[in-house]
């Protein structure tokens, strides 16, 4: 067979999409993404030019969004048309409408680069058949030989410019493009030299070609390696033809390594098949053991709890032996879905001749919604928010209610809860606003307490100083990431009252006083300033103790009135040492 038969014969062996892989980051581990990560990637693969190219990829990021999804709302992966037991706990998420509207979007440009491919493959389409005319028309025309090679080569040059064309319509385009070529060599009877010359050049490119299809086969990525081979197989025809002597050894060299990236592709989807194969047999394994799930019929709630449990446990394990063929994944879900409709079914009735009881959940159930309408209106967002979740817990966990119970009643606690979480956000919105104006306004105190110096009057000073701690005090709280402020306050007002000029036990007091006042608006800090204080007045009084007891001891013996004496000014000190403490007792009780 032929070079350029062979040629035309491996154009049919490029896919329908002929697409061209575009680079994408795959360091990204998609699955340790979250669903705002999953949905930014999608965003990303919107900004590839050949939407075709990440197809697979955008596929993966709706498959682990959905999952994310659904395992944030604790829903089962089985179908929107689950038992009565689940649609009470569906609720809408609100990322899933983001994800769609990006969804949509790829879908969008896909379309649209379909269609406009398609525009631009039947503009090269006509663009290639008047090339092919103009190349007839030349061994017609009377012009010197170097003039008419000279158009030659320029219509060569056009058509390598140009690009793709129908698929339907490429092989029998080559072939007349190859074929009108081949006449114009033999017709005009070119001289040999300029022949020789491109023979040569076209030898040097398609060696080049060679050499890098040989490299393709050591890729890692089998796609990546088989789709620039297709590349390479598009640019080889459109290269000219190659002297007698090489043109079959170039073409089986170019051959033999098309054939190793061939192998080492169906090499790998075989073994991907296997894999399949293997997944396809597990699933089908466990959707036996869901059936045998319900056999002994259970009769009471923890058995179908303990049950759905085990569902659970090989639903997951279910999901997790995956891929499998595609041929495969109807039947393989049919009998998923076969298994589980069956457990749950079962699972059903048995709670609907429960009506005594599904009465007894209901009640449960309008109490829990009951409390929450009571929580709804407060104000207590802190302690409220963590009441209404332990609620919602406790909702999740209350006992099975028939749908035509449970649809009310779900909208009705939803709607306290709402109700709640809304007023918090708006609450929490102008708090923030709030606190963005004591820091402004905190700021500006600071720099004037910062600017302040002490005078020869320090009455007057202590005075100041305590009106700039008031004044901080009255203005509310800042923003947390810039609590930082009150320590440079707090630092700028005990360097002021460093440098007053009073005395050691007068300075002492002060301190304390600061210290004090940085307690106001903390009652747990305060508190244990407290009991501090307690415990050292407590310590302080059995030291006096211990040394009342030590002074009955002594006897009449001489040097023993020296020791009396110390430890009766001992005894005293410490007696004023435990009216200082009761002094900033008093004063912390004040607050």
């Amino acid at each position: 067979m032929s070079e350029e038969t062979q040629e035309v014969l491996d154009e049919n062996t490029i896919p329908e999409n002929n697409q061209v892989q575009e680079p994408v980051n795959k360091t990204i581990d998609l699955s340790s993404l979250s669903m705002e990560e999953l949905i930014t990637e999608l965003e990303n693969l919107c900004e590839i030019q050949n939407p075709y190219s990440v197809s697979k990829r955008s596929e993966e990021i709706k498959t682990l969004f959905y999952k994310s999804l659904k395992s944030e709302n604790n829903i089962e992966d089985i179908s929107e048309e689950d038992s009565d037991e689940d649609e009470e706990k569906k609720t809408l998420h609100p990322l899933e409408v983001k994800f769609k509207n990006v969804n949509n979007k790829f879908r969008k440009i896909k379309s649209d680069y379909r269609k406009n491919r398609e525009k631009e493959e039947n503009k090269n389409l006509i663009i290639k058949e008047n090339i092919i005319s103009d190349i007839d028309k030349l061994s017609k025309e009377e012009e010197s030989l170097k003039v008419t090679f000279e158009k030659f080569k320029d219509y060569q040059k056009k058509w390598n410019n140009t690009g793709h064309v129908p698929i339907t319509k490429s092989n029998d385009l080559w072939q007349n493009y190859h074929h009108h070529v081949e006449l114009f060599y033999d017709y005009i009877k070119i001289n040999k030299e300029l022949r020789d010359l491109d023979f040569k050049r076209n030898l040097e490119q398609k060696t080049i070609i060679c050499e890098k299809s040989e490299k393709l086969s050591n890729d890692k990525s089998i796609n990546t390696a088989f789709n620039s081979l297709q590349e390479l197989h598009e640019h080889w025809k459109n290269i000219g033809p190659v002297s007698r002597e090489y043109r079959e050894s170039i073409w089986e060299r170019f051959q033999t390594a098309s054939r190793k990236i061939n192998k080492n592709r169906n090499d790998y989807f075989l073994n991907k098949k296997r894999i399949f194969k293997g997944n396809t047999e597990l699933k089908s394994s466990i959707c036996k053991e869901i059936n045998k799930l319900s056999e002994d019929n259970p009769n009471t709630h923890q058995q179908w709890n303990n049950l759905s449990e085990k569902l659970n446990e090989l639903s997951e394990k279910w999901k997790k032996a995956a891929p499998i063929e595609k041929s495969d994944l109807k039947k393989s879900w049919t009998e998923f879905r076969e298994a589980t409709n069956k457990f749950y079914s079962m699972k059903n009735n048995f709670y609907k001749n429960r009506k005594e009881d599904n009465n007894n959940n209901l009640q449960e159930k309008i109490k829990i919604c009951e409390k929450a309408e009571e929580l709804s209106t407060s104000t207590n967002w802190k302690e409220t928010g963590k009441q209404l979740i332990q609620l919602q817990e406790k909702w999740k966990n209350s006992a099975f209610v028939p749908k035509n119970l449970s649809d009310k009643i779900w909208k009705r606690f939803r709607s306290a809860c709402n109700k709640f979480f809304d007023a918090r956000k708006k609450h929490y919105k102008l708090l923030d606003k709030e606190k963005e104006g004591n820091l402004k306004e905190k700021t500006t105190l600071l720099k004037k307490v910062e600017k302040f110096d002490v005078s020869d009057n320090p009455r007057e000073d202590i005075k100041k100083l305590k009106e700039f701690s008031e004044k901080w005090n009255s203005i509310g709280f800042v923003p947390k990431q810039d609590i930082q402020i009150k320590d440079k306050f707090d630092k700028v007002i005990s360097s002021l009252y460093n440098k007053l000029k009073v005395d050691k036990s007068e300075k002492k007091t002060i301190q304390f006083q600061i210290k004090a006042e940085r307690l106001k608006g903390n009652s747990d800090k305060l508190n244990v300033e407290k009991e501090l204080i307690r415990e050292e007045i407590g310590k302080v009084n059995k030291t006096i103790l211990q040394y009342e007891n030590n002074i009955s001891f002594f006897g009449n013996g001489k040097g023993t009135e020296r020791l009396k004496e110390d430890v009766l000014k001992n005894i005293e000190n410490s007696k004023k040492e435990i009216e200082e403490l009761k002094k900033k007792l008093s004063l912390l009780n004040k607050i």
